[in-house]
């Protein structure tokens, strides 16, 4: 699984931005505007499978981190911490 830093001209980085990574007490726009951006992302499912696999923050391929939490409970995934 190829990592998003490898991906080819995704839209997240070319559109940047702090709202990729919303406060959980944070506007709920910034979540809306991150999910609408990937929806048209070539990377989507891609980006999506790396977050649940790999990610406890942000939001990746319109997942967001709660999303991927039950998703990996359903799945039995655990992701480690990092060292």
């Amino acid at each position: 699984m190829r990592e998003p830093r490898e991906y080819e001209a995704p839209l997240c980085a070319e559109i940047g931005g702090n709202f990729w990574f919303p406060e959980p007490t944070g506007d709920a726009n910034d979540s809306f505007r991150a999910k609408r951006i990937c929806a048209s992302c070539s990377h989507q499912s891609e980006c999506a499978e790396w977050g649940i696999q790999n990610e406890r923050h942000g939001i990746w391929g319109g997942l967001t981190e709660n999303e991927r939490r039950l998703l990996r409970r359903r799945m039995k995934i655990t992701v480690r911490d990092s060292a």
